[in-house]
C-alpha cells in the first residue's frame, strides 16, 4: 500500500516538474517578446504560480518594463492545451499501433523460433538453390536461381527460394493475393515448358505476352472465358490408335468427371473408363469424328458400330470384349453407360464440341514438340462449366504428364533436360486430376514440377479422398499459408507444424497482511503462432514450412514492385485490349436478316 503511494506521489511530482519548467519557458518567452529582455525567476516553479495564481512576485521584472501577466496567462493556457493534444494524440497513436498490422509483424519477427537470417541464407536463398542446379538444369551453363528454384518471397532481407525439385502447395482463401503476390511471378520466372490451369483469366492476362517471349503459347479454353482470339483445338482421339494411350485417356476422362469423384461408385467409374477407352480407339482406327464418338457414348445401341471397327482394325479381343459388355445384363449395361454418357455429354454444347474438332490449318498440339522448350499451355475454365469439361482437361494433362515421365526415363539421370512446370491454380474448382498425388509425391525427381493452389485444404477432399488430400499436403515439401483461412482444425495443425517458442512471465503479488510484495518468474513453452495469429496475418505476410528447417515469415510483394514489372504492365494492357474487342464481339448480337418494306409488299400484291 506504501509502496503504490510512493509511485503516485512520484508520478504526480514529475508532471509538475515538467509542467513547470514549460509554463517557466512561456513566461520567459512572452516576456522577452514583449519587454525586449527575460524575467529573473525566483524559483523553479515559478512559471506554474503565475499560471495558476497571476501573482507576479514569483518574477523580477526587466528593468523598465512590467511583468506582462494576462498575456503570460493567455500563453500558458494555450501551451496547456497543445500539451494535452499533444499527449492525447500520442497515447492515440500508440494505441492504434498497438493494435495494427505493423506492430503484429513486428512482434511476430522479434520472436525466438522463426528461421534466423544465417539459416534461410544456407537453405534457402539464391545461392543454396543454385548448389544443385548442375544436377537440375544440364542444359544450362549458366543458370539463374529462378532457372532452379521457385521464388516464394521474402524473409530478413533475402529472397526466399525453394528448389524445383520440392513441390509446393500454397494454400490462401479467395481475395487473399495469390495471383498477385506469389503466382504471376511464378508463371513469369518460370523458364522451361509451362502448364498452368485457372478459373479466370487474371493470371493470364497478366503473363501471356512474357510468356510469348520464352516460347509458343497455347490457351485451351473450350467455355469462351479467356478473351484470347486464337484458342486451341484438341482433339480427344489423336494418339487413340495406340490401344494404351486409349486406355489412359478413357480413364482420366472418367475420372474427371463426378463419377469418377465418387468413393462409393469407383467400380462402375473404372467399368466406364474401360469401355471409354474402347470407343476412343474404334474412333482412332476407324477414322471417326467427335461426333460419332459422342452418338456412341450417348446409346449402347449407337456404339454397335465401334463393334465392328474393333473386330477389324482395332486392338485383339477389343471388338469383342465391347461386344459383350453391350450384350449383358441391362442394369449392368445401365450402370456402366451412365458414365460413359456423363462423359461425352459436354460434346452435346456446339461450342466445346467446336474446340474438340481442329479444323484444316489449325495448329496441331503435340506433347513432345511441347515439351522441347519454354512453351505455355494455359487452361482455364470455370468451376460450373469446367466440371463437364474437366475429363476432357485431366486427360490433356495426363498425356502431356505421361509423354514427359517416359522422357525422363530416357533422359541422363532420370530427368527431363527442361522441366516441367504446373502451376495448377483452382484446380480442385476445374477438375479432379486423379494422377496428382503421385506426381507431387515422386515428380520432382523426375523434372516435373508441380505448384499446386488450394483455397483450403479441406476443399481437396470434394475432389480427391481424405486419404489423397493428405497425401497432396504430406508430399508438399514447401508449404505456403496466407492469412485469412478459418479451417480451425486445418490451423491447429499449422500451429503445431510450426512448433513452439520459449517464453517467460514475471508475476508480481501484493499481501495486506505482510505488508509487502512477491514476485515470481515463470517460463512456459508456447506455440510460435497460435491460430488466431495465422488467422490474422495481413495480406502482406505469409508463412513457410518448408521440410525440416524452421518456419520461414515471408514478406510477400507484388508483381508491380518487381523490376520488369514496366513489361509486365505493357503485356497486360495489350492483352487486355484483345480480351475486350472479343468480348464486345461476343456480346454484340448479330444484325436482323433483311426483311422487304411493308409497304412496297403491299404495293406490289
Amino acid at each position: 500500500m506504501n509502496e503504490t503511494v510512493g509511485k503516485g506521489a512520484a508520478v504526480l511530482i514529475a508532471i509538475a516538474t515538467v509542467l513547470a519548467l514549460a509554463l517557466g519557458f512561456v513566461a520567459e518567452a512572452v516576456t522577452y517578446a514583449i519587454c525586449g529582455a527575460r524575467p529573473a525567476a525566483e524559483h523553479l516553479f515559478a512559471g506554474l504560480t503565475v499560471a495558476i495564481t497571476g501573482n507576479p512576485a514569483s518574477y523580477t521584472a526587466p528593468t523598465g518594463c512590467v511583468l506582462p501577466v494576462w498575456q503570460i496567462r493567455l500563453a500558458d493556457i494555450i501551451a496547456v492545451l497543445a500539451i494535452v493534444a499533444l499527449v492525447v494524440w500520442v497515447w492515440a497513436a500508440v494505441r492504434r499501433y498497438r493494435q495494427s498490422d505493423r506492430a503484429f509483424i513486428a512482434d511476430l519477427r522479434a520472436r525466438p523460433g522463426f528461421a534466423t537470417r544465417s539459416e534461410i541464407r544456407h537453405h534457402l536463398s539464391a545461392k543454396a538453390v543454385l548448389r544443385r542446379a548442375s544436377q537440375l538444369r544440364r542444359d544450362l551453363t549458366k543458370p539463374e536461381a529462378t532457372d532452379v528454384g521457385w521464388r516464394v518471397g521474402q524473409s530478413r532481407g533475402t529472397d526466399v527460394y525453394v528448389s524445383i525439385e520440392d513441390s509446393v502447395a500454397l494454400e490462401g482463401p479467395p481475395r487473399s493475393g495469390k495471383g498477385y503476390r506469389v503466382l504471376i511471378s511464378a508463371i513469369v520466372d518460370w523458364s522451361g515448358p509451362l502448364i498452368t490451369t485457372s478459373t479466370t483469366n487474371d493470371n493470364l492476362t497478366a503473363t501471356m505476352r512474357m510468356r510469348q517471349h520464352r516460347g509458343q503459347v497455347g490457351v485451351f479454353d473450350p467455355q469462351g472465358l479467356s478473351g484470347i482470339r486464337h484458342t486451341l483445338r484438341i482433339n480427344p482421339i489423336t494418339g487413340c490408335e495406340d490401344p494404351l494411350v486409349a486406355m489412359q485417356r478413357g480413364s482420366a476422362i472418367i475420372t474427371g468427371t463426378a463419377l469418377g469423384t465418387s468413393t462409393t461408385n469407383a467400380e462402375w467409374a473404372q467399368a466406364s473408363g474401360v469401355v471409354l477407352g474402347r470407343l476412343l480407339h474404334a474412333a482412332a482406327v476407324g477414322g471417326k469424328s467427335v461426333d460419332e464418338l459422342y452418338d456412341w457414348g450417348t446409346s449402347p445401341g449407337q456404339a454397335r458400330e465401334a463393334v465392328g471397327i474393333l473386330r477389324t482394325d482395332g486392338a485383339p479381343g477389343w471388338g469383342d470384349s465391347l461386344d459383350a459388355t453391350l450384350s449383358g445384363d441391362d442394369k449392368l449395361v445401365s450402370s456402366t453407360w451412365f458414365g460413359v454418357q456423363n462423359a461425352v455429354a459436354p460434346l452435346a454444347v456446339p461450342q466445346i464440341r467446336n474446340t474438340l474438332m481442329p479444323r484444316p490449318g489449325d495448329p496441331v498440339f503435340e506433347p513432345r514438340t511441347f515439351l522441347d522448350d519454354a512453351n505455355t499451355l494455359y487452361l482455364i475454365g470455370s468451376s460450373s462449366g469446367a466440371a463437364a469439361m474437366g475429363g476432357f482437361l485431366g486427360a490433356l494433362v495426363d498425356d502431356i504428364v505421361e509423354v514427359a515421365r517416359v522422357r525422363a526415363l530416357a533422359s541422363p539421370g532420370s530427368r527431363l533436360t527442361h522441366p516441367l512446370g504446373l502451376i495448377l491454380d483452382e484446380i480442385v474448382n476445374m477438375f479432379r486430376w486423379g494422377n496428382l498425388p503421385r506426381i507431387m509425391a515422386d515428380g520432382g525427381g523426375r523434372g516435373i514440377c508441380t505448384f499446386v493452389v488450394l483455397q483450403a485444404l479441406s476443399q481437396a477432399e470434394t475432389s480427391w479422398s481424405r486419404a489423397e488430400a493428405d497425401t497432396i499436403w504430406a508430399a508438399a515439401t514447401a508449404k505456403v499459408l496466407l492469412g485469412g483461412a478459418s479451417h480451425v482444425d486445418h490451423l491447429r495443425d499449422i500451429e503445431t507444424l510450426l512448433g513452439t517458442r520459449d517464453t517467460r512471465r514475471t508475476q508480481r503479488s501484493w499481501s495486506t497482511r505482510d505488508n509487502g510484495h512477491s514476485t515470481s518468474e515463470q517460463h512456459e513453452r508456447r506455440p510460435l503462432m497460435s491460430v488466431d495469429e495465422i488467422r490474422r496475418m495481413p495480406q502482406t505476410l505469409g508463412l513457410l514450412a518448408y521440410r525440416n528447417r524452421r518456419g520461414v515469415l515471408l514478406d510477400l510483394a507484388g508483381w508491380d514492385e518487381r523490376r520488369d514489372a514496366r513489361h509486365i504492365e505493357t503485356g497486360k494492357r495489350a492483352t487486355e485490349q484483345e480480351q475486350r474487342a472479343v468480348f464486345e464481339q461476343h456480346a454484340t448480337p448479330p444484325a436482323p436478316p433483311a426483311t422487304a418494306d411493308p409497304v412496297e409488299a403491299v404495293s406490289e400484291e
